[in-house]
């Protein structure tokens, strides 16, 4: 979901944005989930500033004069000497990870929840299920963080308009079409002229594309204990085999042919590129001014599905009280405050990303049709979204390091799509039994 264009506008909205005062009533949720705040107390929150502004935390603050916020410019460095030397934050901004989770280090939310009037279980949609954890499966069980905002990442958008002059019918916004039928309107898109009739996000990993197309054809890539993994079977090579099918046709960038900006949103704004995978918060691009008349004709479609209607979310980016942190009580009146308060209601507001609360939808910009008609779909997508297995042995960067190469190999034809299957397995479970060892 990141790229320069969408830090720029989060800094300046968040920044300007105007705290109207409408008091946010903290529901005084105080779960006893392992540090009371009696009296005055300081929470130290490691975030970006660009995300959690120093309006916010004035805000905060006059709301709850009891506690005082110390903020800390988010850096993982840091908050690694930070965690080793006993002295965590006191709410840390992350994504969900096994990792994570495994080591402990995560406070459980389940209580605070259970307790919360602004923020429980019942009104988190499933995206969240990415912070749950059962002690083997990420996805199930306890809640250990809530997420800021987050995006179905494989839904396309389409450039109605661009397609229609390419004699090639515009995708269904309603019904999910198949990787296949995708891979064939680009290919049509191409042979009539079209320059880049789709765009996959490529250099921001397709581990989780790979992944997903593994999923929907139920199959899997771990084994029960997440601690080896096989990218050999049937689902596998038929996943590699459309990725190295797409390279090969050149119907849009890949690490053999990326695009200068190193994103696929300048060229869609141009009028340049008719189909890119990005998801909800990309409609945030076509607010601007240069996108005016490709917003004209945009419309957001669903993930692309291989049998089983799966949609994944690449990040889920939000928030965590470590286990260790001093007042766990106060870092939960922080978190309702930044989650579901004044906060959340004017970044939904922008349109770069979807609350967690369905809630909060209503902030969303819905003015132009582009905008009602992304709300809808997103409404509908968001019933498909499903955690994908993650393995706390090895990160999600090793993984897209690993598949770049292979698949780049096999569209370049030094290898075949099962071959690759094999290389990545053989260097994955390398990098699964180190992580293992190390992890105990």
């Amino acid at each position: 979901m990141s790229n320069t264009s969408k830090r720029s506008r989060r800094l300046l909205i968040g920044t300007g944005v105007a705290l109207t005062g409408a008091m946010f009533a903290l529901a005084g949720c105080s779960a006893s989930g392992g540090g009371s705040s009696d009296g005055p107390t300081e929470v130290t929150v490691m975030y970006k500033s660009s995300e959690f502004t120093e309006d916010m935390i004035a805000e905060f603050e006059a709301e709850n004069p009891d506690i005082t916020i110390e903020f800390i410019e988010y850096d993982q460095t840091r908050l690694n000497a930070m965690v080793t030397a006993g002295d965590a934050p006191d709410l840390v901004r992350a994504g969900p990870s096994a990792n994570l989770f495994a080591k402990g280090l995560a406070t459980n939310l389940d209580d605070y929840l259970a307790s919360s009037e602004v923020l429980s279980a019942d009104s988190l949609l499933p995206a969240n299920d990415a912070w749950r954890w059962d002690g083997s499966t990420r996805g199930e069980g306890s809640y250990y963080g809530i997420i800021k905002d987050w995006s179905p990442d494989a839904t396309i958008w389409q450039n109605e308009a661009l397609l229609e002059e390419a004699g090639v019918e515009p995708l269904s916004t309603t019904e999910a079409t198949s990787w296949d039928d995708l891979l064939d309107k680009a290919i049509e898109l191409k042979d009539a002229g079209v320059e880049y009739p789709l765009g996959l996000e490529w250099q921001w990993g397709i581990t989780n594309l790979f992944h997903t197309m593994i999923q929907q054809q139920g199959g899997t890539y771990y084994n029960d204990d997440l601690s080896e993994a096989d990218l050999t079977t049937a689902e596998a090579v038929r996943a590699l085999e459309w990725l190295v099918d797409y390279g090969t046709a050149e119907v849009g960038p890949t690490s053999l042919n990326p695009l200068p900006d190193g994103q696929d949103a300048p060229t869609f704004i141009a009028g340049n590129m008719a189909m890119t995978m990005d998801g909800y918060w990309f409609g945030g691009n076509l607010q601007d001014e240069a996108a005016a008349t490709v917003a004209e004709t945009a419309t957001m479609a669903p993930a692309p599905t291989f049998g089983e209607r799966i949609s994944p979310v690449f990040g889920g980016v939000g928030a965590y009280i470590p286990e260790s942190a001093d007042d766990k009580d106060a870092a939960w009146k922080v978190m309702e405050y930044f989650m579901a308060g004044p906060p959340a209601e004017a970044r939904a507001s922008t349109g770069w990303g979807l609350p967690i609360q369905e809630s909060l939808f209503e902030f969303l910009p819905s003015e132009a049709a582009y905008q009602q008609q992304a709300i809808e779909a997103a409404t509908i997508e968001s019933e498909f979204v499903k955690p994908l297995p993650d393995s706390p042995y090895v990160t999600l960067a090793q993984w897209d390091q690993i598949v770049d190469v292979e698949v780049t190999s096999a569209i370049k034809g030094e290898q075949s799509a099962a071959e690759a299957g094999q290389a990545i397995t053989d260097q994955i479970n390398v990098l699964l039994a180190q992580g293992k060892d190390q992890l105990g």
